[in-house]
């Protein structure tokens, strides 16, 4: 494995409309993101929400990161008030076409435009990942989500043996984070591709414990979907397994279990105190 050429992009960084991946970036995001290819996804996490906060996404809601827009276009289609943030001028734009009308600003998620308790809801997919303050980026969510409302995220799964951020790199997430950053540098610098042509590469990888002792002290009553899964929509194996589902929720070295299956960390969060 050879020296990286330069070093990952800076916590400050934007991305570059001239740079030589970008055109397969933007080609990459509009072929994956189709909404009539993700519905049945976001229909099953429609349920995962309205269980954790019922009558979601009735209100204000800010789709954090949004991307080109799909799953903000899903959450219209269901009621709710959409507004949406990202640094990307390019995706921003799209999710402006996707939904005209709609509130959609180009800003930082860990400087978020709004005023403190402007939204009743926030979701975030695929965002803490990639962000240099993770933490500062939680804190300024939290900071916009009245009392009572919902935060939802999905973030990377330290303890899943296989996932999504980089191609066909089994076992990635279980390395040590200096052998991760080498292989990241390489990879920037050589082969694009195994990172879906991003700028800005996941880079923290999580676990529900984590996440949940970080919100808690926030505010938060933290769920996740081991938490809300409702049986009667389980079917085959999965419904037999699910008659040991009170003791694998009760149980840690079980529930541990639990996620190294799941193949990221999901997170429903209702903010229900203050900050202590």
């Amino acid at each position: 494995m050879t020296a990286s050429r330069g070093p990952l992009p800076p916590a400050a960084a934007t991305p570059d409309a001239f740079a030589p991946t970008r055109g397969h970036f933007l080609d990459y995001n509009s072929a994956h993101n189709a909404l009539a290819r993700r519905r049945p996804a976001y229909l099953n996490e429609l349920r995962y929400m309205r269980t954790a906060k019922p009558g979601f996404p009735a209100g204000r809601v800010l789709d954090v990161g949004c991307g080109p827009g799909v799953f903000s276009e899903f959450l219209a289609g269901e009621g709710g008030d959409i507004w949406g943030v990202d640094f990307d001028r390019a995706l921003v734009a799209a999710s402006q076409r996707r939904l005209p009308g709609s509130r959609f600003l180009v800003g930082r998620v860990e400087q978020l435009p709004y005023r403190d308790c402007t939204f009743d809801a926030c979701v975030a997919d695929s965002i803490l990942e990639h962000v240099i303050d993770w933490q500062g980026t939680l804190r300024e969510v939290t900071r916009v989500v009245r009392p009572g409302g919902l935060l939802v995220f999905y973030t990377t799964n330290r303890l899943h043996p296989f996932q999504q951020e980089v191609n066909h790199f089994p076992f990635y997430p279980w390395l040590p984070a200096r052998v991760k950053q080498v292989i990241l540098r390489w990879i920037m610098a050589n082969r694009p591709d195994l990172v879906n042509y991003t700028e800005f590469p996941a880079v923290n990888w999580f676990t529900f414990e984590q996440c949940r002792r970080f919100l808690e002290p926030l505010g938060y009553t933290v769920l996740t979907r081991l938490d809300l899964l409702d049986v009667t929509h389980l079917r085959g194996w999965k419904a037999i397994a699910a008659r040991a589902l009170p003791v694998v929720r009760a149980v840690r070295p079980l529930r541990r279990l639990y996620f190294l299956y799941a193949r990221e960390v999901s997170v429903y969060a209702v903010k229900t105190g203050t900050a202590r």
